[in-house]
């Protein structure tokens, strides 16, 4: 499976979901309400030994992924004390600073990761300012109460540990270390400790990376409010536009699914959400940035978020024609960002009876952001 450790950190590292995707609770692609992680880096240098990998989400919860293959003989007793070390010496590192000063040591702390390439805590913002989770919501009030949760966390030990284990070349399985594991962690964890704690079982089924829970040690993890409040209201928003749906024209609702069904066939997932479907790749489980927003007479196609790094950007802003729009009656917008980094575009278009399904796919097959490091 895993010839090295390096390996290993390296494959968590470019896909976080594979974390997510052994807590079904909590993975993205199956609960819109959940945020995603953003992969902070790896190795990042502690007094006590390097941290594996590192990730954070929009609620300011950090997660500790410790590495272990098992063929290491460190797994059977070293593996758990050490993670929880890791957390409990970033905690040290940073308690004794305050505001500002707290979150520049912490943004001093994971610049020096591997691969990570967040030199400021506004990078870090920017970055987790794209998860689908917060959009369409008052991204200045989410920043303020991410900044003030982010100093509590870490002050206050909340944050997920996670020991992931995975076969190598001549070990697929280390059932005494396991057991021995789960003893020494079921003996010595108490309720009232402020960390989720899981040991995880990574491995190669079917040519794709899955991970499976072998234990864990439930801790409820806040949210910051703001997040808190829109999950509340997320489940009764979707039952009101699964209603809107219900009532659209019966031949724009089966429009809808007929697009909706060719979208699937091109790769594309999508997931509802209280205004209607966002579009994601069904492989990656990236956004495109194009939702369907779906009101009372008809549905609507939005790709949103076109920023400079596009090159659908600079066609936009020379002002030339896009011809495959030229039919589809479609608004173009100037947006300001909400974080303030400068002008975005957005292309709508509300899709006509007359349409061909095949007409609307290729417009948002052409629209969509198909970019690996889209997130």
């Amino acid at each position: 499976m895993f010839s090295t450790e390096d390996a290993m950190q390296a494959a968590v590292h470019h896909s976080p979901e594979l974390v997510l995707s052994g807590i079904p609770e909590i993975n993205p692609e199956f609960c819109p309400d959940m945020p995603g992680l953003l992969s902070l880096g790896r190795e990042i240098p502690l007094s006590t030994g390097p941290i594996d990998n590192l990730f954070i989400d929009v609620n300011a919860v950090l997660t500790f992924v410790e590495c272990k293959r098992y063929c290491d003989s460190r797994l059977k007793r070293e593996v758990y004390p050490q993670a929880l070390n890791y957390a409990s010496d970033l905690q040290n590192i940073l308690v004794h600073y305050n505001r500002s000063a707290f979150h520049e040591a912490f943004a001093d702390l994971i610049s020096s990761a591997q691969g990570g390439g967040y030199g400021s805590i506004e990078a870090v913002l920017g970055a987790l300012a794209k998860d689908p989770i917060l959009e369409g919501k008052n991204l200045t009030e989410w920043r303020r109460q991410f900044l003030e949760r982010l100093e509590y966390n870490i002050k206050s030990g909340v944050c997920r540990v996670v020991l992931l284990c995975a076969p190598a070349p001549n070990n697929a399985f280390n059932y005494r270390a396991v057991r021995n594991l789960m003893q020494l962690m079921s003996f010595s964890e108490h309720s009232s400790s402020r960390y989720d704690l899981v040991l995880m079982d990574l491995r190669e089924e079917r040519d794709e990376l899955i991970s499976k829970i072998i234990w864990r040690r439930y801790a409820a993890l806040p949210q910051i409010p703001l997040i808190a409040e829109s999950i509340r209201d997320t489940s009764i928003g979707i039952d009101k536009m699964k209603e809107r749906e219900a009532s659209l024209p019966s031949e724009s609702r089966v429009l809808l699914q007929q697009f909706l069904e060719a979208l699937s066939e091109q790769g594309f997932m999508a997931v509802e959400n209280t205004s209607g479907y966002a579009l994601k790749s069904e492989d990656t489980k990236k956004s495109f940035y194009t939702k369907i927003e779906v009101g009372n007479q008809e549905w609507t196609i939005i790709r949103h978020q076109i920023g400079q790094t596009e090159a659908l950007y600079s066609t936009l802003e020379s002002e030339e024609p896009l011809p495959f729009l030229d039919d589809l009656n479609a608004a173009i917008k100037r947006k300001k960002s909400t974080l303030g980094t400068g002008q975005l575009f957005e292309i709508s278009f509300s899709p006509k009876l007359a349409m061909s399904v095949g007409r609307i796919v290729k417009a948002v097959v052409k629209l969509a952001k198909i970019d690996e490091n889209a997130t």
